[in-house]
C-alpha cells in the first residue's frame, strides 16, 4: 500500500526501504504541524528525492512515526510530484524513553491502540486518504517497558 493506492509487490523495484522526510524531536506532547510550513518543507525535501529517483530509486519507505513528526499529507505530495511510490506508515514509537508515545496510549487498552491504528487502514490517516503500508513499533534496547509491553 502506497500512499497513492495499491501497487503490486514486483513494481516497487529499488527501494529505500527505512527513510524519513521529516522527524520532530521534540516528543508527544508537543509535536505540531503548527511548527513547520509544509510548503517550506515539501520544498526544502523535493530536490533530494528527485536525486533519489534520477539515480535509479522507485520506492521510498517513509519510516516516521506518528507523534514523531509523520505528515501523510506532505508524504503523498511528495509521491506525486516525484513520481516514487512512497509508502508510509501507522504505530508508534517508543523508544527513546517513550518520548514519542501519546499521553492517551497509556490509558488505552491493547485493543483500543489496535482499533486506532485499524481505523487508519480504513478510514485514513489524520484525516487523509493516506493508508498505511506497514506497522511501525519501535522501542529501547532494555527490557520492555509497560507501554511497549502494551
Amino acid at each position: 500500500m502506497t500512499v497513492m493506492g495499491l501497487i503490486d509487490p514486483s513494481d516497487m523495484g529499488f527501494a529505500l526501504t527505512h527513510e524519513h522526510v521529516s522527524v520532530d524531536f521534540i516528543g508527544a506532547d508537543q509535536v505540531s504541524k503548527d511548527r513547520y510550513s509544509e510548503d517550506a518543507a515539501f520544498k526544502k525535501i523535493l530536490p533530494y528525492l528527485q536525486q533519489a529517483e534520477a539515480l535509479g530509486g522507485e520506492t521510498f519507505v517513509e519510516c516516521t512515526p506518528s507523534y514523531l513528526g509523520k505528515d501523510a499529507a506532505l508524504v503523498k505530495r511528495l509521491s506525486k510530484a516525484t513520481g516514487l511510490h512512497m509508502l508510509t506508515n501507522t504505530g508508534y514509537y517508543g523508544a527513546a524513553n517513550d518520548k514519542f508515545v501519546p499521553a492517551h496510549a497509556y490509558d488505552e487498552s491493547e485493543d483500543e491502540l489496535s482499533d486506532r491504528w485499524v481505523m487508519e487502514w480504513e478510514k485514513g490517516i489524520d484525516g487523509t486518504s493516506v493508508r498505511p503500508g506497514f506497522i511501525k513499533i519501535g522501542v529501547d534496547r532494555e527490557s520492555l517497558s509497560e507501554i511497549d509491553e502494551k
